[in-house]
């Protein structure tokens, strides 16, 4: 079971790493946070001396890094809007797009995996559950027979053992 769990595990991070470095690469075509682009208002808002500039944290990482973490960021709930106040209209709309098929292609699937992992376990319990309840049950039947007085016990009432026949589908 656990095998299969970091097998699903795998191809979840695969498919996640796909999409957080696609939608990176997205973000750096539209040069948001971009800061070096000769032309862009956050360009000019630098060079005017602003002080909240976006995308400052990840100014010693480079950019390619920086939209990467910034996009994983947004795929796990952390929100920083900064960056669209210095782009056209244009970009400002494509921004808005990508941002809410960001949000919403890895929240499907993160919610698709852990439904998934969550549907998984219950099977192999429910799978598990007959054979369990029937140990459980003989545990509790020997531990009775155990407290009773040897001079009550006779071979008829408390057999040495107990055979369970099933039928095989």
């Amino acid at each position: 079971m656990i095998y299969t769990v970091i097998a699903d595990l795998r191809v979840f991070l695969l498919f996640f790493t796909i999409l957080v470095v696609l939608f990176g690469q997205i973000f750096a075509v539209l040069g948001v946070g971009n800061s070096k682009f000769e032309g862009s208002a956050l360009y000019e808002y630098v060079q005017e001396g602003g002080d909240d500039v976006p995308f400052e944290e990840y100014e010693q990482i480079g950019l390619f890094w920086g939209t990467l973490f910034s996009t994983l960021r947004i795929a796990m709930g952390d929100f920083d809007f900064g960056a669209a106040n210095y782009l056209t209209s244009a970009e400002n709309g494509i921004y808005w797009f990508i941002w809410l098929l960001v949000v919403v292609m890895t929240c499907i699937i993160f919610l698709n995996f852990i439904i998934a992992e969550a549907s998984a376990s219950y099977e192999k319990v429910k799978e598990n559950l007959k054979a369990q309840i029937n140990k459980e049950k003989s545990t509790m039947v020997g531990e009775a027979e155990g407290q009773l007085p040897y001079s009550i016990k006779n071979e008829i009432l408390f057999p040495k053992y107990v055979v369970i026949r099933e039928v095989e589908i």
